[in-house]
């Protein structure tokens, strides 16, 4: 049995190795024949780029030295010669079968003029052809003085194709006048390689395939006696698996030791499990093996994604079977050539389904060679994603419970946080309200308790801030947030803007500056009043981020304008205490704050950002921030506005004789002085500057009294109430001294009065502010006296009465005591019950009713529709008696706390002509007064209109 063993072992490798001979004999042939087929086709390209080099120098003989120097100008290729010369280039290429032929001249620039060729198309060269870069082999032959050809490959820019022979042309004197260029296809060439090419392969691939095909036979036994061996290694593996299951107390452990063992046996690289999103199938690395027990560098998972996304369905399909996705050789297999970047040369990728829902993935990367996978290595890839997922399910359960407990946590905590926060806000307001109220009481120094009333009236002015971010951002997160347009001044909103914000900036000794662009438009068309709301939140939180002393500005530019609109740039820069990257990410989000503890440290709500955010995007602009910690920060953002249809005059009035107007401005800034100087050229009047007093006085004592003085109160030196004392003494005339401060006027006026000013400028500065005081006094106040008196007597409402309809006390109060001084008369009614029946006794009796929503007895939407419909069956004719101003559809004017659009829509279709918030400005109470009562006609507004306000303004 032995014997026939041996003897059978002994015919089987002498079969071997006479194959082996026979294959190496017919290997080393064949590869003899592709040599040959080789160098033949190496003649032949030589053949042929031989044949063009000797028709490219027959081509320089076509023209004379003489016929070149007759060709330099457009203007002679009018010539006959010109074109014969043509046809002789034209018969040329047809007899030497060539497909362009064509002459250069080089022009003193060093490039390439092209002459004349053979091509009678609108593409051809002529003396009209721009003059052509110098390419290499045209160099060449220039500098050798010989013909050169370009060869296969070498193709000239924009002829790939073409295969181009250069001579030069060379006068009497040997000198070279120009170039011969001629053109082949180099088709045939290309067309010889390709079929030498083939041969060659086709000749080493039939070679291989019998020497491989023989080889194979050889290996088939072997082969499968191995495959027998390894399925039953891989059953022991199993069972191995299943064992480690039931006995480990840590699902991380046996997920581990499950892809260590897996990856020994297959010899693999690493073995990844990827755990996907949940609903997705975006994976994020969880548990690895790798060979080198070190960082391993898979492929990238953004890559691996890709092709997750593209081979495994969420669900798991309904047959149970698990879809594999393989590759012995990713280099090969374009589909999943993402891996290669990450060294990755064949893998095996088995979804893990956990309730049918794809949980992750496990991936087996082999690096190095390429490696041909089983259907046994794919049927055990299968096998061990079932036991993991199978194991895993613990983990995922505990994992997600943690992850729902600490998400509850946080939910809590930001909570927390965020009513913490507002309590904090609300009571730190009504605090200072009822502590002041407290005081004001006990005391009986009027002025005491006029300091009183001024905090109780910041407090609430704070308090209501609070209020309206909350019911900003509620309006924001039901969507019903919406903008209110109208015709507005910009310089005039910044002002008020400015004003909010002065005594913060002043408390805190802050150098404040406001540039506007001189090209904005004086009136816009858009929501101020949002805009003001924007700027006002970014400078509060430049003054609160800011430290003493620090230096905050406001910048406000023409982007661009359109037709119509134009878009404005507005950036509040600080000196704080700056914002990191972090910080920045979340900063324009709901309820949150630079840090934690900013709100303690600083205050606020955390909502302004946000609100702000959607504001400057439904005026079609955008908001951000550029900051460093410890480098301030700017806050910048754009926004659109339409150009206003009102005309904007002058800031000065035009009977000021400018020319003579003599100014002194006398500051320590620099900033500052540039702005006067800057002012009087816009305005053409004379201005000196000085930075100190000392200055000052030396201008006044050579350039004599000026007209009028503006003073920095903090003017370097002596002082601003010094200079003022001083300047006084030398010039007692006419002379206007006007003092420029930050603080309130009312803090210095007694001693700015006595050192002899005549009033005080806030700061920053506008122009509207020094165009005021220069018309001031100057004599041409009148115009300005007589609208402030047009001002006072349309706030004068004697003869008009009104019905108001309010359940409080303290609100009827409030409307009766800030409504006193224009003569109106106010009937009150408690509720809408009584509002019914004192406007139905006596309609003609009342000109507007003013009337409160939730009152008892009977609502003001119910009131409301009552009267509407009691004028409908009473007609529009008035009674005997009537009031000859009593209108016969009475305005009703919701005055409430009820804010949301929603509830202005539902007082719009209740029958109310227009809306009033609550708490009350007396501005916006006097507008709507002088609007219906008066018969104003606003600029037509967007929005919701009422029965009678085609507007849907108050």
């Amino acid at each position: 049995m032995d014997m026939v063993k041996r003897e059978k072992k002994l015919y089987g490798n002498l079969a071997v190795v006479l194959f082996s001979i026979a294959a190496v004999l017919v290997l080393i042939i064949s590869i003899y024949t592709t040599v040959l087929v080789n160098t033949f086709s190496r003649y032949l390209r030589s053949s042929i780029e031989g044949r063009i080099l000797l028709v490219s120098r027959v081509a320089s003989e076509l023209i004379t030295e003489e016929e070149m120097e007759e060709l330099k100008t457009p203007e002679d290729m009018e010539k006959p010669l010109y074109q014969a010369i043509k046809e002789r280039l034209a018969d040329f290429s047809e007899n030497h079968n060539v497909l362009f032929v064509y002459y250069y001249r080089i022009n003193s620039e060093g490039r390439l003029q092209p002459v004349i060729d053979n091509d009678f198309s609108g593409d051809s060269y002529t003396l009209l052809t721009k003059p052509l870069e110098m390419e290499e082999p045209v160099i060449v032959a220039l500098n050798t003085g010989k013909a050169v050809v370009t060869g296969l490959g070498d193709y000239s820019v924009g002829f790939e194709g073409l295969i181009s022979a250069f001579t030069p042309l060379c006068n009497s004197g040997g000198n070279i006048i120009g170039i011969a260029g001629v053109d082949i296809s180099d088709e045939e060439v290309i067309q010889t390689k390709n079929k030498t090419i083939i041969l060659s392969m086709l000749l080493i691939i039939s070679i291989i395939f019998v020497i491989g095909s023989g080889f194979l036979s050889f290996f088939i036994y072997g082969r499968k006696e191995t495959a027998f061996i390894r399925q039953f290694k891989q059953q022991e593996l199993m069972a191995k698996l299943a064992k480690s299951l039931m006995a480990a107390p840590d699902t991380a452990v046996l997920i581990n030791d499950a892809l260590r063992i897996t990856g020994e046996f297959l010899n693999v690289t690493r073995i990844a499990v990827s755990i996907a999103e949940k609903n997705s199938l975006l994976c994020h690395g969880a548990y690895v093996w790798s060979v080198n027990s070190g960082i391993f560098g898979g492929a990238g998972m953004e890559q691996f994604n890709g092709i997750i996304a593209e081979s495994f369905p969420l669900e798991q399909p309904a047959d149970g079977n698990i879809p594999i996705i393989y590759s012995g050789d990713v280099q090969k297999d374009f589909r999943y050539a993402a891996m290669t970047p990450a060294g990755v040369t064949a893998f095996i990728a088995a979804p893990l389904y956990i309730d049918s829902t794809f949980w992750a993935v496990m991936s087996i990367e082999h690096c190095g060679t390429p490696r041909m996978w089983t259907k046994s290595d794919r049927q055990l890839a299968a096998a061990v994603s079932s036991v993991i997922a199978g194991a895993a399910i613990r983990d995922l359960r505990a994992r997600e419970r943690n992850a729902a407990l600490e998400e509850a946590k946080q939910a809590s905590r930001a909570k927390s946080d965020f009513f913490a926060n507002m309590s904090h806000e609300m009571r730190t307001p009504m605090n200072a309200i009822i502590g002041m109220t407290a005081i004001a009481k006990s005391s009986e120094n009027p002025k005491r308790k006029d300091y009183c009333l001024d905090k109780i009236e910041d407090a609430s002015t704070h308090l209501l801030g609070v209020i309206n971010d909350m019911l900003d951002m509620a309006k924001i997160e039901a969507g019903k947030f919406e903008l209110s347009f109208d015709d507005f001044n910009f310089e005039k909103m910044l002002q008020k803007v400015v004003n909010v914000i002065g005594f913060q900036v002043e408390e805190k000794k802050q150098i404040f500056s406001v540039h506007i662009d001189r090209r904005i438009p004086g009136t816009l068309y858009g929501d101020d009043q949002r805009l003001a709301q924007v700027i006002t939140n970014l400078l509060s939180n430049a003054v609160k981020f800011t430290p003493e002393a620090g230096v905050i500005t406001l910048d406000a530019g023409l982007e661009r304008a359109e037709e119509g609109f134009c878009e404005i740039r507005i950036r509040v820069t600080d000196s704080g205490i700056g914002i990191s990257a972090e910080q920045q990410s979340r900063l324009f989000s709901s309820f949150q704050q630079a840090d934690s503890g900013t709100s303690r440290k600083f205050g606020g709500t955390g909502l302004g950002l946000a609100i702000s955010k959607r504001i400057v995007e439904m005026m079609n602009g955008k908001i951000w921030v550029v900051s460093e910690p410890g480098k301030g920060s700017s806050f910048i953002f754009t926004v659109q506005a339409e150009k206003s249809g009102k005309i904007t005059g002058n800031l000065f009035n035009p009977g000021i004789p400018g020319d003579n107007l003599r100014l002194l401005a006398v500051d320590g800034a620099e900033e500052i002085r540039r702005y006067f100087r800057e002012l009087s050229e816009q305005f053409h009047f004379f201005c000196d500057t000085a930075r100190d007093g000392t200055e000052a006085l030396e201008n006044i004592k050579k350039n004599g009294p000026y007209d009028i003085y503006f003073v920095d109160r903090k003017a370097p030196g002596m002082g601003g109430i010094e200079l003022i004392r001083k300047i006084k003494e030398h010039n007692p005339g006419n002379t206007a001294v006007l003092m420029v401060s930050a603080q309130e006027w009312m803090l210095i006026e007694e001693e700015a009065k006595k050192a002899g000013a005549d009033k005080c400028i806030s700061k920053p500065l506008f122009p509207s502010d020094i165009a005021d005081c220069i018309t001031a006094y100057t004599g041409s106040g009148n115009q300005a006296a007589a609208d402030n008196r047009d001002q006072e007597a349309a706030e004068d409402f004697s003869g008009f009465r009104i019905l108001l309809a309010e359940d409080v006390e303290i609100n009827r109060e409030i409307v009766q005591s800030l409504l006193e001084p224009t003569n109106l008369e106010i009937i009150c009614a408690e509720n809408g019950a009584e509002t019914v029946r004192l406007y139905t006794e006596g309609p003609e009796k009342y000109d507007m009713i003013f009337m409160d929503v939730q009152m008892p007895e009977m609502d003001g939407y119910e009131a409301t529709r009552l009267i509407r419909a009691f004028e409908a069956a009473r007609g529009s004719v008035k009674s005997p008696g009537s009031r000859v101003n009593a209108p016969a559809r009475v305005p009703i004017i919701a005055m409430t706390a009820n804010v949301f659009s929603e509830d202005i829509e539902k007082c719009l279709e209740a029958g109310m002509d227009a809306h009033i918030g609550k708490p009350l400005h007396l501005e916006e109470v006097l507008a709507t007064l002088r609007r219906r009562l008066m018969g104003d006609s606003p600029h037509s507004m967007k929005g919701r209109a009422g029965p009678e306000n085609p507007e849907g303004v108050p």
